[in-house]
C-alpha cells in the first residue's frame, strides 16, 4: 500500500452522464495502460471545466509517472471525479468506480465522506453499501486486532502505533457524519488530535511517517495537519516537505496540503484537489512547483 491518507480528493463537478459521450470504451483489465494513453474529447463541456479535467488526468499521468502498476486509490478517485466532469460514458464510469473501490484503503474514502456531493449520485446505491460494508468489514476490525503483529513484523514501537492508529480513528470519527453532527464532535477531536501530533513532533524531531509507523499509518500525521488551522499547515509544510524527499510520505498529501495553504490565502490552488477553487495561473503554478521542487 503507497500512503494511507485522506485521503486527495479533486472534485470536479458533475455533468449529466446521459448525454452523448467520447467514442472510445475502456476495458477493466487494461484501464490504467489505457488511462496514460488516453487524450478526452471536450463533449459538450465548457472549456473551463474540460481543462480542468486534463489538467487532472495529466497530474494522475505524473503521479505514476507512466506506471500501469503505479496506480492507488487517490488516483483512480480523481480519474472517476474527472470522467463524471467530461461527461464520459456510464460504462467508462463504472470502470472507474470499480477500479477506486478495489484499490487499497479505499474504504478510508468511503467512510470520510467524500461522496455527499450529488455529482456521484450516479452510482449512490453502490456508495451507501459499500460505506455500510466499510464500517462493519471484518478487514477492518482485523486492522485493530492485529496492530501488535503489525508492529512486530514491521519492527516498529508498539506503542506509537498504537497511538497513530487511535489518532487516525479520532481524525474520522464523525467527519461523514450529518453535518450538524459533524460540526458539534469533531472539532474537538481535531483539537485534541493536534495537541498529540505536535507532542509526537517535539519528541521524534520528525515527520511521523513510513519510518516511525509503516506504511499503512504514512499519512495520518499529514492528514491531522490537512485538517487544521491555516498557522499549523503552515508551520508543519516544510516538514511535510523534507518527509516527502526523505521517502517518509508519498508526494501526493505534500501537493494537498500546499492547495489547502494556497486556497486559504490566495484564492487559488495549484494542483487541483480542492474542490471548488481555481486554479493558478500557468505561471503561478510553475512557479510554486519549482519552489517546493516537486517532480
Amino acid at each position: 500500500m503507497k500512503y494511507l491518507i485522506l485521503p486527495v480528493f479533486i472534485l470536479s463537478t458533475f455533468i449529466c452522464c446521459n448525454a452523448q459521450t467520447n467514442e472510445f470504451t475502456f476495458s477493466y483489465e487494461n484501464f490504467e495502460k489505457e488511462i496514460i494513453g488516453y487524450e478526452p474529447k471536450q463533449n459538450e463541456v465548457s472549456d473551463k471545466k474540460f481543462e480542468h479535467s486534463v489538467f487532472v488526468l495529466n497530474e494522475v499521468k505524473k503521479d505514476v509517472n507512466n506506471d500501469a502498476l503505479g496506480f492507488n486509490r487517490a488516483d483512480y478517485f480523481n480519474i472517476l471525479s474527472s470522467f463524471l466532469t467530461l461527461n464520459e460514458s456510464k460504462k467508462n464510469i463504472l470502470i472507474a468506480y470499480n477500479k477506486f473501490k478495489k484499490s487499497e484503503g479505499s474504504c478510508e474514502y468511503f467512510v470520510g465522506g467524500l461522496f455527499k456531493s450529488d455529482k456521484f449520485d450516479l452510482i449512490r446505491d453502490d456508495i451507501e453499501n459499500q460505506i455500510l460494508l466499510c464500517k462493519t468489514s471484518s478487514l477492518e476490525k482485523s486492522t485493530e486486532v492485529n496492530l501488535k503483529t503489525y508492529s512486530s513484523e514491521n519492527n516498529l514501537d508498539y506503542n506509537l502505533v498504537e497511538l497513530i492508529s487511535n489518532i487516525s480513528k479520532l481524525d474520522q470519527e464523525y467527519r461523514s457524519a450529518e453535518e450538524k453532527i459533524y460540526l458539534k464532535k469533531q472539532p474537538e477531536l481535531d483539537k485534541r488530535n493536534q495537541k498529540l501530533i505536535d507532542s509526537l513532533f517535539n519528541k521524534y524531531q520528525k515527520y511521523n511517517g513510513k519510518t516511525l509507523v509503516g506504511e499503512k499509518f504514512e499519512s495520518v500525521m499529514w492528514s491531522v495537519i490537512q485538517h487544521s488551522n491555516l498557522e499549523m499547515m503552515e508551520k508543519y509544510l516544510p516538514i511535510i516537505q523534507k518527509a516527502v524527499q526523505d521517502d517518509d510520505l508519498h508526494q501526493t498529501p505534500f501537493k494537498m496540503l500546499i492547495d489547502r495553504i494556497y486556497s486559504q490565502k490566495e484564492n487559488y490552488q495549484i494542483f487541483g484537489s480542492q474542490g471548488g477553487v481555481e486554479l493558478a495561473s500557468e505561471e503561478i503554478r510553475k512557479k510554486v512547483i519549482a519552489k517546493y521542487k516537486i517532480e
